[in-house]
C-alpha cells in the first residue's frame, strides 16, 4: 500500500490496485487499514486533482471518491475521468455524508459513478463492494491475456500458412525448373556430341583437300569453320544454364550439405535473369569460402526474396550488389540495392508478417518475413541498413559451423 503520489515503480504490475480520494486523512487512513487485508494495493489521494494525475499513472480496478471535496468535487473528478479514454472505464463508487437524496444519486450516476456509499460507512458492505469489482478486474485481466494468446496464435497460424504456401510454391517451381533442365539437357547432350564430331571430322578433312580451292569453295568452308566455332560458345552457355536451373531446383529442403554459395547467387540471377535487363547493373564480389554447410534450397529462396526484393525496389534502373564470404566465424550474404530506401522507422516493422511497404495488388509482405525464418532456421541474424549512396542493404548472417551460436558485436 502506498501515501499520495508516491512511485509505484516497485508495484507489481499483476497486483490490482484501488484508489481512495478524500481531503480527510482520518478518513484515508480508516479506508486504508479496511481494505488493507484484500489482497490488493490501496494508493490514497487527498484532492480531485492528485486523484486524477494517480488515475493515468496506473490501472485501478475501483475508485472510492468522495463526494465532498473542497476545489474539485467527486462530480467534477468523475466527469474528468468519464472524458479521457484512458480512464473512462474505471469503476467508481462514490463515498458521501450527505443525506441520501434523488437529486444527488442521480447526478452521481450521470457522472459516471456506479454505485453510492452512505456515511458512516458499513464496513461489510464496503469490502464486499470492493471485493466484486477486484474480482471483475482479475476476470477481465484474464480474459484480455486469454485475447492476447489468441490473437498471437492466429498471427502465427496465418504466419506459418503462408510460409507453407510460399514453400509450396518454392517446391512446384523448383519442380518445373527441373523438369525444364532435364528436358533441356538431354537434347543438348546430343547436339554437344555431334557437334563435337563434326568439329573434329572437318578438322581430319581439311589436309585431304584438294588445292588450291576455288575461290567460291574456300568461302564456303571458312563460312562453316567460322559458324561451327559460334556454334560451341552458345552451346557452353545453354549447358551453364541448366546446370544453374539445377542448382536452384535442389528439393533436399530437409537435408543440411555444403553448397557453392556462388552457384547459389548465379542460379538465382540466372532465373530472374528476365528482371534484369534493361537499365539494372549487376555487382558480384565473392569472397571466401565459397562452399558454405546449409540447408541449399531454403537458402536459394532466402536468396531470391532478397534479390527480387531489391530489383522491385529499383524499378528497372539501378545497380544491385551482391556479396558474400565470412568474417570471423560468421558468413554474410549482403544484397544491396540504390532505390530509395526503406525508412529507419520501418527497418523493424519489414520483418513482421504481411507488412509490405508496396503499394496494394503489388506485395504480399512475406518475402522478408520468410526470409528471416530461413535464417533464425540457420542460427543467424538479419540486418537492415542505409548504404553510403542511399537505397538499402539487407546483410544476413549465420555461423560458419552450423550448431554453435556465435555472439555478433
Amino acid at each position: 500500500m502506498r501515501l499520495g503520489s508516491s512511485s509505484n515503480l516497485d508495484t507489481p504490475p499483476h497486483r490490482p490496485a484501488v484508489l481512495v480520494v478524500d481531503d480527510v486523512q482520518a478518513n484515508l487512513v480508516a479506508l486504508q487499514a479496511l481494505l488493507e487485508d484484500m489482497a490488493c494495493d490501496v494508493v490514497l489521494a487527498r484532492s480531485g486533482n492528485e486523484a486524477l494525475r494517480e488515475l493515468l499513472r496506473r490501472e485501478f480496478a475501483v475508485v472510492l471518491l468522495d463526494v465532498q471535496m473542497p476545489g474539485m468535487d467527486g462530480y467534477e473528478v468523475a466527469h474528468h475521468a468519464r472524458r479521457n479514454p484512458a480512464t473512462r472505464d474505471v469503476p467508481i463508487i462514490f463515498l458521501t455524508a450527505a443525506n441520501n437524496s434523488e437529486g444527488m444519486v442521480l447526478r452521481g450516476y450521470g457522472s459516471g459513478a456506479v454505485d453510492f456509499l452512505f456515511k458512516p460507512l458499513n464496513p461489510a458492505i464496503l469490502r464486499s463492494k470492493v471485493r466484486v469489482f477486484l474480482e471483475l478486474h482479475a476476470a477481465q485481466r484474464r480474459i484480455a491475456d486469454a485475447n492476447t494468446e489468441l490473437q498471437t496464435a492466429y498471427t502465427e497460424l496465418q504466419t506459418t500458412h503462408a510460409q507453407l504456401v510460399q514453400s509450396a510454391k518454392m517446391a512446384s517451381l523448383g519442380e518445373l525448373v527441373s523438369g525444364v533442365a532435364h528436358e533441356i539437357n538431354n537434347p543438348l547432350s546430343f547436339v554437344l556430341s555431334h557437334w563435337d564430331t563434326v568439329r573434329r571430322k572437318l578438322s581430319q578433312l581439311e589436309p585431304e583437300l584438294p588445292t588450291p580451292l576455288s575461290v567460291s569453295a574456300s568461302n564456303k568452308w571458312q563460312l562453316a569453320n567460322e559458324r561451327l566455332r559460334e556454334i560451341g560458345p552458345g552451346l557452353e552457355r545453354i549447358r551453364d544454364l541448366v546446370i544453374k536451373l539445377r542448382t536452384f531446383s535442389r528439393l533436399d529442403e530437409g537435408e543440411r550439405k555444403r553448397v557453392s554459395i556462388r552457384e547459389c547467387v548465379e542460379s538465382v540471377l540466372t532465373i530472374l535473369g528476365h528482371r534484369l535487363r534493361g537499365g539494372i547493373e549487376v555487382e558480384t564480389d565473392f569472397g571466401f569460402p565459397d562452399q558454405v554447410d546449409c540447408y541449399a534450397s531454403l537458402l536459394n529462396q532466402a536468396i531470391m526474396n532478397l534479390i527480387s526484393n531489391a530489383i522491385d525496389a529499383m524499378s528497372g534502373a539501378g545497380v544491385l550488389r551482391i556479396s558474400t564470404g565470412s568474417r570471423g566465424a560468421m558468413y554474410s550474404i549482403v544484397v544491396s540495392d540504390t532505390g530509395p530506401g526503406i525508412p529507419a522507422e520501418l527497418r523493424e516493422r519489414v520483418l513482421e508478417p504481411f507488412f509490405t511497404t508496396k503499394p496494394v495488388g503489388q506485395g504480399t509482405g512475406l518475402g522478408l518475413s520468410i526470409t528471416y525464418s530461413i535464417v533464425r532456421k540457420h542460427q543467424g541474424t538479419i540486418e537492415l541498413s542505409e548504404p553510403p549512396g542511399g537505397g538499402t542493404s539487407v546483410a544476413i548472417r549465420f555461423p560458419l559451423n552450423q550448431g554453435q551460436t556465435v555472439n555478433v558485436s
